[in-house]
C-alpha cells in the first residue's frame, strides 16, 4: 500500500495520462451548415476510438444552445446516446440529428459532447469532452 500522498496522486495523474491517449472522440457535422429561421436538421457525426486493449461501452451526452434543438417539433436541449461496445484497436460511428426552427438566427452555435468510456466492471474509465460549433447561414436564393 503507498503511505505518500503525493506519489499516489503522481500515480493517478500518469493513469488517467495514458488513457486520454488511448481513447479517442472526434466530432464532425454533415452537412456543414444549417440553415437559419426555417425548419431543419445537420447531424453531429461522434467517432468513438479505442486504441487500448481493452473493450469499452461507450456513451455520449449532446448538450445543445437555445434556438436548437434534439426534437424536431419540442424544446430538448440535452439528450445521450449510446454508442456501443468498442472492441480493442477499433472505433463505432453513431450520429445524433440537431434541429433548426424559425428561431435560428445566422450565428455560429457551439454544441458540446461528453463521451464516457465505461470498463468491463461498469465503472466510468475515462470521460472525454470536446465542442463542436454549428455554423447557421442564410440560405441563398438561387439566381442566374
Amino acid at each position: 500500500m503507498i503511505k505518500n500522498s503525493k506519489l499516489k496522486k503522481l500515480i493517478n495523474v500518469n493513469h488517467v495520462v495514458n488513457l486520454i491517449f488511448m481513447v479517442n472522440l472526434t466530432l464532425r457535422t454533415h452537412p456543414p451548415v444549417l440553415f437559419s429561421y426555417s425548419p431543419n436538421h445537420i447531424e453531429i457525426i461522434i467517432r468513438v476510438e479505442n486504441d487500448s486493449d481493452n473493450h469499452y461501452w461507450t456513451e455520449a451526452d449532446i448538450i445543445v444552445p437555445e434556438k436548437l434543438s434534439l426534437s424536431p417539433d419540442n424544446t430538448l436541449k440535452k439528450g445521450r446516446v449510446r454508442i456501443g461496445i468498442v472492441e480493442k484497436k477499433q472505433y463505432m460511428e453513431k450520429s445524433v440529428k440537431v434541429y433548426g426552427n424559425t428561431y435560428s438566427n445566422p450565428q455560429i452555435y457551439r454544441c458540446k459532447v461528453v463521451g464516457y468510456y465505461y470498463n468491463k466492471d461498469g465503472v466510468i474509465d475515462a470521460r472525454v469532452e470536446k465542442p463542436i460549433d454549428i455554423r447557421c447561414e442564410i440560405k441563398k436564393s438561387n439566381t442566374m
